[in-house]
């Protein structure tokens, strides 16, 4: 089973049926039981033959866009950030995936291109900015602060908040929807700097819940010893076009 993001599920959760329809660049179509289990949801019955078909392993990276009715359209990323090869099926028994592989055109994360005559999500500055309009939106209830995953894999702490809450060098915890923490910690970017970023640590929080840069968090802080902050993540690939 694969859980949807909970992000994902309270905005469109009302809106999802038993069953959903995964479409693939190679033209595959996928359906899949959906089955919600305490407050999550799961793609259930054909999730783990679809892993296998795809040969989806450790790194690799799935963009979904959510199209309405149930239906999701996904592109799949390999370990390097670059478009898998589809195994494509034989005419003659349209079943099991060909030896060869069928990709017009690899592509990265945040390339422009065309597949399958349908136009292929992509990353971008408009993509980034819409995930920012969405995270200045959000207010939760307990102190927090909005920060934009930075190149160097860290985030920045505004200087008010880090001064009235952290601590340099204190251990503190990330913790994302699924109650999953990462412990991190705050460091100075230089000596003649008042604001903060956390660095030590975020990278591996980075790549647990596939942030990326120009993606966007709201960091609130749900425990003060030790310091707890709660991540709810803003990713530009689900605001693109």
């Amino acid at each position: 089973m694969q859980r949807i993001p909970d992000e994902f599920i309270t905005r469109f959760g009302n809106e999802l049926k038993n069953v959903a329809t995964i479409v693939v660049p190679d033209g595959c179509v996928w359906e899949m039981e959906l089955k919600k289990c305490d407050e999550h949801v799961f793609f259930c019955n054909r999730w783990q033959e679809f892993v296998e078909y795809y040969s989806i392993g450790y790194g690799c990276y799935l963009s979904f866009k959510y199209e309405g009715n149930s239906k999701f359209s996904v592109i799949i990323f390999d370990a390097t950030s670059v478009e898998i090869c589809y195994p494509f099926k034989t005419p003659s028994t349209n079943e099991e995936p060909n030896t060869k592989y069928h990709n017009p055109r690899k592509r990265s994360k945040v390339e422009t291109s065309e597949s399958c005559g349908k136009k292929a999500k992509i990353l971008s500055k408009d993509a980034s900015k819409r995930a920012k309009d969405a995270a200045k939106e959000f207010n939760p209830k307990n102190p927090y602060f909005c920060s934009k995953v930075a190149k160097g894999r860290c985030v920045y702490v505004p200087s008010d908040f880090a001064l009235k809450y952290l601590k340099l060098n204190v251990p503190i915890k990330l913790q994302n929807s699924h109650g999953e923490q990462r412990e991190v910690f705050c460091l100075v970017p230089d000596s003649r700097s008042s604001s903060m970023r956390i660095s030590k640590g975020f990278p591996e929080f980075q790549r647990n819940n596939n942030l990326s840069n120009g993606d966007y968090c709201v960091f609130e802080l749900i425990k003060k010893k030790p310091v707890v902050l709660k991540v709810t993540m803003f990713r530009a690939v689900d605001y693109c076009d």
